[in-house]
């Protein structure tokens, strides 16, 4: 269920000049080519003219949708607006695909579904019956207008869909038209965006926005899914006919997953077997969890399973296991099945991999890309290092628990999810609950350098980076799969951005797929020219490593609030020999600063031939609102200009 990237590049490579035939574009988009574009700022790549969708639902369920892109191509980068990538399954079918391109001296080209080539929606997936049509215009040059028609029938799951009418590129016009069939109803909510009111026509009901701004990329910023204009809308039959489709309240979502969920957990014999195979050496309860958990979360390869109701449904805990390979619900499943034998209960929790998509004003199952577990804590269990955990006034202690992610230890929640929320699934229902961030404590990155200086300014010594929690993680996802010589490339790579000449040997990863262990980072350093002579006097910046990771946030224009790396202490010790008979002429002073979450101080000295600096950068939250983001730019700004303080020696 986590969501994926379409391997569209090799398929667009794939799409010859067959579609070269000349043709008639419709009176629609002939008249809204006709229109004047309005001036945008420089570098937009081009702007949708119109964006509309036509939605019927019959008295079935069924749902036909009929979708019109349109657009005009400003600049080179516009020309993936040429190209039109459009999902189905064995449960949705695409009719009626047309393309048209308008050209700028008036030439008119048309593509239909024969054009097009189509393959499996995602790469690197075991079994999937997602599958995908990619269609490109010909001559799409800056100044064409093209656009795509295609219908889409479905019988989803939930009688529910979400307009999104926001992207990167600014929309002129964009329209929702919904049919529904005698008695049913609607309800909506809007996010993001003013409501605006539908006008009504028979059984006909539209909406419709104009001049939607594009989506302006910033440094931080949250998930694009969490921040575009969106209208959610649910439809209702008549009352006497509500099913199991009619998703109004979490409670609902929660009640429709649990009962799919909860059938798919048998306890085969060789199910049991395995677990009391894994739990047997262990002595106590939590040691039991943690050794089930990390077969789930190491054991059980992660394959998506997107056929059908898989989109949603586990598979069965016994194939699973059997299989060694499974999605996120299946790992939970696994996970869960096993857990049930040693007597330990545990709930599965639906959310999102993008930070602010799960909203507790509109329940969506459109909302959910991703499962977890949450797992009851033995009573009169030690739970120190165990920082996922949330207090539930029913359930108790809860630890939750990502099987998915490989490099998130136990105990711990990816960052992506914390300051989050999710729907914790039990009884007969569902409730939605807050993923908390966790303490800075739970995340540590802990630098080290002994160095020496020469008089000649080159520096040379030992440095050593200890990672905790998070950070460890972030880590093991970059350098778990490369090489010796990938890993030196990629610690060089570090270093460049720091010094503009050094010499590095000696690299050591330690514990990089040791989960229970801290991750070390140990190497050698030669740096010539380091420190510099000015007038008889050394110029010695002491924060020689670490640091260089606080980026400079433009705050005046700024739409969207700062997304940090989660909360965190960094730390840094460096100490640097001196060569004999140097002393302090001009010393940075102490630093200590706040703001939005994040606290830093520093402080150097220099005493017995050796300059020292020390400094802890804490961050708290995950997430900073907009409203303090200027505050934190500054602190920022302040950091940097710390790091690149210098300390001036001479001699006694």
């Amino acid at each position: 269920m986590i969501s994926r990237a379409i391997h569209t590049a090799a398929l667009t490579a794939m799409i010859t000049s067959s579609a070269l035939a000349a043709g008639h574009a419709p009176d629609w988009l002939r008249t809204i080519a006709r229109v004047p574009v309005e001036t945008y700022p420089s570098g937009t790549p081009g702007i949708e003219l119109l964006d509309e969708t036509v939605t019927t639902v019959n008295d079935s369920g069924e749902v036909r949708t009929l979708h019109r892109r349109a657009y005009k191509i400003l600049t080179s980068a516009g020309r993936s607006f040429a190209s039109a990538t459009i999902h189905f399954d064995s449960e949705t079918t695409i009719t009626g695909l047309r393309g048209w391109n308008i050209t700028p001296g008036g030439e008119e080209y048309q593509v239909s579904d024969r054009d097009a080539v189509e393959s499996s929606a995602f790469a690197g997936q075991l079994y999937a019956d997602n599958r995908v049509k990619i269609v490109r215009l010909p001559s799409a040059e800056p100044g064409s207008v093209c656009a795509f028609e295609y219908e889409q029938r479905d019988r989803p799951s939930v009688l529910q869909d979400i307009w999104r009418f926001q992207s990167s590129v600014p929309v002129r016009v964009a329209r929702y038209v919904l049919l529904l069939p005698g008695g049913w109803t609607h309800e909506e909510r809007w996010f993001n965006a003013a409501a605006t009111a539908p006008r009504s026509s028979g059984s006909e009901i539209v909406w419709e926005v104009d001049g939607v701004a594009g989506i302006k990329e910033e440094p931080g910023m949250p998930s694009e899914h969490a921040i575009a204009a969106r209208m959610t809308i649910n439809f209702l039959p008549p009352q006497d006919r509500s099913n199991a489709q009619t998703h109004r309240t979490w409670n609902d979502i929660g009640r429709w997953y649990g009962r799919i969920a909860r059938q798919q957990r048998t306890a085969t014999a060789e199910l049991q077997s395995k677990t009391r195979e894994l739990t047997a050496p262990k002595t106590n309860l939590m040691e039991k969890i943690r050794v089930i958990a990390s077969f789930a979360q190491r054991e059980v390869r992660y394959v998506a399973i997107e056929i059908g109701t898989g989109t949603y449904q586990p598979r069965l805990a016994p194939d699973i296991l059997a299989n060694r390979y499974g999605d996120c619900k299946d790992k939970v499943t696994v996970l869960s099945t096993m857990l049930h034998e040693i007597g330990i209960d545990s709930y599965d929790v639906l959310v999102n991999t993008a930070r602010g998509v799960v909203s507790s004003d509109f329940p969506s199952l459109g909302a959910i890309n991703h499962v977890i577990a949450a797992i009851r804590v033995p009573e009169g269990s030690p739970t120190s290092g165990l920082y996922a955990i949330i207090e539930h006034p029913r359930l108790g202690k809860l630890l939750l628990f990502d099987p998915t992610n490989a490099t998130t230890a136990f105990g711990s929640l990816p960052k992506y999810l914390q300051e989050s929320r999710g729907l914790l699934v039990s009884g007969d229902g569902g409730e939605l609950i807050e993923l908390p961030a966790q303490p800075a404590e739970s995340s540590r990155l802990t630098v080290t350098a002994k160095l020496k200086l020469g008089m000649d300014g080159t520096l040379e010594g030992d440095v050593r980076e200890v990672r905790t929690g998070t950070a460890a993680a972030e880590y093991r996802d970059q350098v778990a799969s490369m090489s010796d010589a990938e890993r030196t490339k990629f610690m060089e790579q570090r270093l460049a951005q720091r010094f503009s000449s050094y010499v590095m040997r000696g690299l050591v990863i330690e514990n990089v797929n040791d989960l229970t262990s801290d991750l070390i980072v140990r190497f050698h350093v030669t740096v010539p020219g380091y420190a510099k002579h000015a007038g008889g006097m050394l110029i010695v910046r002491p924060q020689a490593f670490g640091g260089g990771s606080v980026p400079a946030i433009d705050a005046k224009e700024r739409l969207y609030p700062y997304e940090l790396n989660g909360p965190s202490i960094e730390t840094e010790d460096i100490e640097i020999g001196m060569p004999n008979g140097l002393v302090a002429d001009e010393m940075p002073a102490p630093q200590s600063r706040s703001a939005a979450g994040v606290s830093y101080t520093s402080e150097s000295s220099l005493a017995g031939g050796v300059l020292r600096f020390h400094s802890e950068t804490r961050v708290q939250r995950c997430v900073v609102p907009r409203a303090a983001v200027e505050d934190l730019s500054r602190l920022f700004a302040s950091i940097r200009t710390t790091e690149r303080n210098s300390v001036v020696v001479k001699s006694n």
